[in-house]
Parts: C-alpha cells; sequence; structure tokens
C-alpha cells in the first residue's frame, strides 16, 4: 500500500512523515523546506513526502512533482493546517474529486487554541465524509487497520465532493484571532526586519569569531584536546615511524584540526535554526521581494540565499519552488557565491595567524557573497517571478526542536570529517610520503610534490607560492574542509601568507566553485552541460578576482 502526505506549503507534512516512519528529515517554519519526494517503507506500508501544493495546476516545478505522486497513491493523507483550514479544503475537494481515498490530518490545533480558534473535528468529518484526524496515534491505528485489510470508513460520493461547491465551515471552525500580533507587525515592517537579519548575521560572527566570546574560546579548548592532548597520546602509545606519521600527522593533524571548528560551526546553525523556527525567514520573503525584484528573482530567494549559509546543495534543493527553469538557474548561479558553514574554518585557518581578532575581515567576507550573489543575477539577467508563499505565524522556537535540529546539524558535520575528510587525508598522506614507485620518501620528493607543482604557478600571482597550497585549494573541489584539513597536516606551521597574499586565497575560496555535491545538485537541476559552463565561468572569475585583490592589496601595504 502506498501513502502518499499532501498539504499545502508549510503545513507539517514532513512532521508527520517523520512521526509516522521514524525518519529524521529535515523540516522548517517556512514555504519549500520539502523540494522533492521522499520514500520509506514501514511494516509493508510505503509513505512518500510531497512537495507543498495548492492544487493539481501547477504554479512551480514542485507543485507539478506532488501532484504526479499524487495520481500513483492508494491512500492520500491531506495535511490541513489548522490556522487557515477554510483555504486548505480547497486541495481537499480536489483530492476527493479524483476518487481518491482521502485521509485528513489537521495541524496546528494548539496555536488555533491559543488565538480563541476551535474545530469540531466529527461534524468535520461527518460534512467531508472522509476520516479526520488531529493526532498521530489515532492516524496510525486507521492505516494499520487498512493495511490489514480491515473495513474502514470509505471517501468519496459525498455531496460535497458531487456538487464541488465550497464547504460551509459555520459551527464546525473558527479560526480566531488572525490579526497580526507585535511581534509580526514589526517583523513584516521592511526596515524592521532588514535591520534584525543583518543584526542577526553580524551577532553570529560576533559570537563565533570575536576573541573571548563562546565561539573562539571553545575553539580554543577543542584545539587544545585535539592537537595537543590527542596527538601527545597517540605519540605516546605509537613507535616512531610511518604508521605514527600517518595518525598524527595525517589523521589527528588533518581531519583532527577541522573538528576543532565545531564550537564555532555550532553558533552558525544555532543562529539559522533561529531563524526557521521563530518564522522570521518567513516574514524576511515577504519583506524583501521587492529588493529580490530588482536582480530579477522574488523573495523566495531569501530562503535558499540563507540556507546556502549551511550547505549550498541544500540550499540548491530549495530552488525547485521557482516557477521557472530560467529563475532557478539564476537562484543557483547566486548561491554559488554564498559562503557555506566548511568555508567558515578556511578563513580561519587563512586569516587567524594575522589578525588577533578576524571578526571584522570574515564578515566582511561574508556579506561580499551577498554582494557578488546579486551581482550574478544582474548578470545573468532574465524575467522577474512573482512571489506565493504561505505567511508563517511569527513565534518563540521550540528549544526541543532547535536543539535536536543542532544537534543533527553537528552530527552530520562531524560524520562528514570523520569519513569523506578522514578518508582524504590518508590518501594525501599516502601521496606526500611515497614516491610513483611507492617508496617512502620525503614531503618534497613526493607524488603528491610532482603532481602539485604543476598546478601551483596558477596560484602564483595571488601571492601563494607553495606547492602545498596550491594542492590544499585543490582538494576543496571535493569538500570545502579539506582545504583546512590540507593545511593542518602539510603545513603544521601555517600556510605562512603576508596579508595580501592570505586575503587573495580567502578571495579565491569565496568566488571559486562550491564543493562536488553542489555541482552534482546542480547538474540535477539544471542540467550538466548548464552547470559545465558555469563552472568554468565561476573558476576563472575567482582567479582574475584573487589576482586583483593581491595586487590592490600589495600596492597599500607597499
Amino acid at each position: 500500500m502506498k501513502v502518499v502526505l499532501a498539504g499545502n506549503p508549510n503545513a507539517g507534512k514532513t512532521t508527520l512523515f517523520n512521526s509516522l516512519t521514524k525518519s529524521r528529515l529535515k523540516t522548517g517554519n517556512w514555504h519549500g523546506v520539502t523540494t522533492r519526494p521522499a520514500y520509506k517503507t514501514v511494516k509493508g506500508v510505503t509513505y512518500a513526502d510531497v512537495p507543498g501544493m495548492y492544487s493539481f495546476s501547477g504554479y512551480s516545478m514542485e507543485e507539478d512533482c506532488a501532484a504526479e505522486e499524487i495520481g500513483s497513491a492508494d491512500v492520500v493523507i491531506n495535511v490541513a493546517d489548522g490556522l487557515t483550514l477554510g483555504n486548505s479544503l480547497s486541495l481537499t475537494r480536489e483530492i476527493m474529486e479524483r476518487n481518491m481515498r482521502t485521509v485528513l490530518y489537521v495541524t496546528k490545533l494548539r496555536e488555533l487554541k491559543r488565538r480563541g480558534g476551535k474545530l469540531n473535528v466529527c461534524a468535520l468529518s461527518a460534512a467531508l465524509g472522509i476520516p479526520v484526524f488531529t493526532e498521530v496515534k489515532g492516524l496510525k491505528g486507521y492505516l494499520s487497520a487498512l493495511s490489514g485489510g480491515k473495513k474502514t470508513c470509505a471517501s468519496g460520493g459525498n455531496k460535497f465532493v458531487a456538487n464541488g461547491a465550497k464547504i460551509s465551515l459555520n459551527g464546525i471552525y473558527y479560526g480566531g484571532n488572525c490579526s497580526l500580533t507585535r511581534a509580526e507587525k514589526l517583523f513584516y515592517n521592511r526596515y524592521f526586519a532588514l535591520f534584525f537579519f543583518i543584526f542577526c548575521v553580524i551577532s553570529m560572527f560576533f559570537l563565533a569569531f570575536f576573541p573571548g566570546m563562546p565561539g573562539d574560546a571553545l575553539k580554543g579548548l577543542c584545539e587544545e584536546l585535539i592537537s595537543v592532548k590527542l596527538r601527545s597520546a597517540a605519540e605516546g602509545l605509537l613507535p616512531a615511524g610511518k604508521v605514527r606519521s600517518l595518525v598524527c600527522d595525517g589523521i589527528i593533524g588533518g581531519a583532527g584540526g577541522v573538528l576543532s571548528f565545531i564550537p564555532q560551526l555550532a553558533v552558525l546553525y544555532l543562529f539559522l535554526t533561529l531563524l526557521d523556527e521563530s518564522g522570521v525567514m518567513s516574514a524576511l520573503s515577504f519583506i524583501t521581494d521587492g529588493l529580490f525584484s530588482k536582480v530579477k528573482l522574488s523573495g523566495r530567494a531569501a530562503f535558499s540565499l540563507v540556507s546556502g549559509f549551511g550547505c549550498t546543495a541544500a540550499a540548491i534543493l530549495t530552488t525547485r519552488g521557482f516557477t521557472s527553469p530560467s529563475t532557478q538557474r539564476r537562484a543557483i548561479f547566486a548561491l554559488a557565491y554564498i559562503p557555506c558553514g566548511a568555508k567558515m574554518p578556511v578563513f580561519l585557518t587563512l586569516l587567524a595567524p594575522l589578525f588577533k581578532n578576524p571578526f571584522p575581515a570574515i564578515t566582511a567576507l561574508y556579506f561580499a557573497g551577498i554582494a557578488l550573489s546579486f551581482l550574478v543575477c544582474l548578470i545573468f539577467g532574465g524575467r522577474t517571478e512573482e512571489l506565493l508563499s504561505e505567511v508563517t505565524p511569527v513565534t518563540l522556537p521550540s528549544p526541543a526542536v532547535v536543539l535536536k535540529k543542532l544537534y543533527f546539524y553537528i552530527k552530520g558535520f562531524i560524520i562528514k570529517v570523520a569519513t569523506a575528510v578522514m578518508l582524504f587525508c590518508i590518501i594525501s598522506w599516502v601521496l606526500s610520503n611515497f614516491t610513483f614507485t611507492f617508496t617512502p620518501c620525503g614531503l618534497e620528493q613526493s607524488m603528491l610534490a610532482h603532481i602539485s607543482r604543476l598546478i601551483s604557478p596558477l596560484f602564483y600571482p595571488m601571492g601563494c607560492g607553495d606547492w602545498r597550497l596550491a594542492y590544499a585549494f585543490l582538494s576543496g573541489f571535493a569538500a570545502k574542509e579539506n582545504v583546512a584539513a590540507t593545511i593542518g597536516m602539510l603545513m603544521p606551521e601555517g600556510a605562512g601568507l603576508d596579508t595580501a597574499a592570505a586575503l587573495a586565497a580567502s578571495t579565491f575560496i569565496l568566488t571559486c566553485p562550491p564543493c562536488i555535491s553542489a555541482f552534482s545538485a546542480s547538474c540535477r537541476e539544471t542540467g550538466f552541460k548548464t552547470s559545465a559552463l558555469f563552472l568554468l565561468f565561476q573558476l576563472a572569475a575567482a582567479f582574475v578576482l584573487s589576482y586583483a585583490v593581491h595586487f590592490v592589496i600589495s600596492l597599500i601595504c607597499s
């Protein structure tokens, strides 16, 4: 049996899917979190979580995808927002008119009650002629009975569907006080919302990077624990030789060093999660719609660009909510310049040795990335699209939900470092310790040195003459965390760059193509040819910009 969860955007489909299947798909308090169907089979029942939709007449690419999935369902669970039930029932009618076995699941009743509203579930079920649930336990029992072949209430064939008229909710549903709260009035004021967002971003960087702040202080403790104590313990246990070098230099010095950035990444992810869960992101999309229209996008781009601070590949997937492929392409091209969380350790590795307080430089780099993303949209041009999105109530986020999301963000980062980054460090260690005949050798005679010297001239004009840096920058195309890990492994004394070279190198990291995961996501959405052409354009522009930065800063410092 196939069960499809369908409903308006931001109704709570993914939260219900996670409850029914014990999954951990990403949820968010804004439109467009689910961008493609997700499946999981539990006890012979295949559940499908599909993107949000308003009707079967698709407004966006993700709505067309959802409509297609619903057509193959045995049961459709129509997830309806209890705060806007009247609007949600329009889709309910369309589903039932297609003679689909339909179940209605109403969410956000706690918020409805807080606003003074009410819902008579039995009366609604009788009026629609279908089962209506408000709790997961009852819905699970119904689905269990269905999959077991037991008799249940049938849907369809009622007067609501037959005449196609909009159902009267008089005496069944009251939405309560729907006027904007004082907080919502503030956040739907364009000046306050923009000021608040900029304030949040600066505060995020301040708490993460400013000396003595939690991110910086905890990073120091992590470095002491990993780079000093753990390394000393390993050196005491292992005899001198290649095995000790692999563990201490390759794994602990490389991948282990990247783990010390967890506290600062935690600050970054905490702020992003708070913006998601509070509904501020939804407000931001509306008040920035006019701003984004100047660069031929809509306010929906705010969701994608802010998501890009966390992960570019994940942010690219959110662009499926745009109404046209051309708008989606512009958004994806713009996302390539939003610094993801993985670039932060690289900026710190390059700039921290030169600046006692790296907060201003790194903050400037992040805002420069935002400015470049807008510039790319202007360069590629196109037609402006209209914004259609759900208004999410602005509220205090649940601490439990915030901590849970933060936990999974950090867990994902640790898993990535412990697998992909560590494997890359091991491969790099082998290449840097053996010749092409696999004879042990010094670093300068290694395979890695000979290969890297072929590309190192490209980095000379940005003041990076060491082949080890050339290899480190190249490693970033696999994963940006590899850059910091490679520098930590091959250059334990530090990158040794002057101010002009460090800023030029940071410019290159900011503007060069993102990792292979982001490129793969771009290929899925826009095709290989388009993605490859933009990658080449971005790579060439990154070299030119970094050369220019080095030239200008060198003149200023001379």
